[in-house]
């Protein structure tokens, strides 16, 4: 059960929207910051490739052409533009080949170089360090996997990945597993429940249940030739979905487990290929979801539904908080906008004035 998409929602083809310029003056930093940075000449032995999955302290890649994958440890100097999360999944770097093998027979290597990033998701570290965690890198989509029961969404949850999706230039999707546990009577109103997200955001939503095979033809076709990540909380069926799809994230899985050191779950993300073409990213279950770099200002911009309405609001800046003669908080009221999406705007603005005030 899927819903149509009606295109790119307006407001994310404005070149003078606060994201498009927060996103361009991001990637302009981090341009200078390569070019600043004198770089090392690349051994004539030096292979490029992807970064698969993560075994314990390496880093297991792909050379490009589809070589045998390759166990690496990454340089003490590293070629990066920059210098939080030097390497992650998806990203694409350059190894060189050592000659000794590991213990279980994998070829080595060392990452010496990392390309710069086309897309990311990231988010704020956990504990009381303030860093960025970038995920994953260099996919196309963010699909957003939830459960319609068992554990139930949580629409706060859904907010805050829509938002460092649009920091990190990614497609979002939502995809709404478990749908044969809601009886066909009720099925209208989960549907009612989540209309905001394809009628004011044009969002993909897709209802799938990886134990009936219901929707998942439908994913597939968004799915087919693109590089998707899927992420979510734990405990809404992502790795059965992914497991009705393909069986190589058991292949992939095999070669991390060797590398594990005694770990017995999986704490990194994973590329899977799909048969059909195109590729997934798993990711571990997410207990929580810190939005990166957010502040008061930016925020109403990462809820487009606002902007027809707020170029009316009585003061200029607006909060849409507190304010008299706010059009935001009015659309609210006449049910223009959806009070579920106003209130998470309103926890992640406390939010972020706490955050902000704890730096003071």
């Amino acid at each position: 059960m899927a819903r149509p998409t009606r295109g790119h929602h307006q407001g994310r083809d404005l070149e003078a929207s606060f994201r498009a310029k927060s996103r361009q003056v991001r990637r302009r930093s981090d341009k200078v910051r390569t070019r600043l940075k004198a770089g090392k000449a690349l051994p004539e032995n030096a292979l490029q490739g992807v970064v698969v999955t993560s075994a314990g302290p390496y880093w297991v890649v792909t050379p490009a052409g589809g070589a045998e994958a390759v166990i690496c440890t990454v340089s003490g100097t590293v070629d990066s533009p920059e210098t939080d999360t030097i390497v992650t999944v998806g990203d694409v770097v350059w190894i060189v080949p050592q000659e000794e093998m590991t213990e279980f027979g994998d070829p080595v290597g060392v990452i010496v170089k990392r390309e710069e990033r086309r897309t990311l998701l990231s988010r704020r570290a956990a504990g009381r360090a303030r860093r960025e965690q970038v995920v994953v890198a260099n996919v196309d989509q963010l699909a957003i996997v939830v459960a319609a029961r068992e554990p139930v969404y949580n629409k706060r949850l859904i907010d805050r990945y829509l938002i460092a999706a649009d920091k990190g230039d990614l497609e979002p999707i939502i995809v709404v597993n478990k749908i044969d546990l809601v009886p066909a009577t009720e099925r209208a109103e989960l549907i009612e429940d989540l209309a905001a997200y394809w009628d004011d955001l044009d969002l993909p939503v897709v209802f799938v249940s990886a134990s009936t095979g219901e929707g998942l033809d439908a994913l597939r076709k968004i799915l087919h030739g693109c590089s998707t990540l899927l992420s979510g909380p734990s405990g809404v069926g992502k790795s059965s979905v992914i497991n009705t799809l393909t069986d190589a994230r058991l292949r992939v899985g095999a070669i991390s487990s060797m590398y594990q050191k005694g770990r017995h779950t999986t704490t990194a993300a994973m590329v899977i290929a799909l048969p059909d073409g195109g590729q997934l990213v798993d990711t571990p279950g997410l207990r929580e979801f810190a939005v990166w770099e957010l502040d008061a200002q930016e925020l109403p911009y990462y809820f487009s539904e606002f902007t027809p309405y707020a170029e009316h609001c009585r003061y200029q800046p607006c909060s849409h908080h507190h304010e008299p003669g706010c059009a935001v908080i009015q659309a609210v009221e006449e049910g223009k906008i959806d009070p579920e999406r106003y209130l998470s705007y309103l926890l992640l603005l406390d939010e972020v004035q706490q955050d902000h005030d704890l730096r003071r």
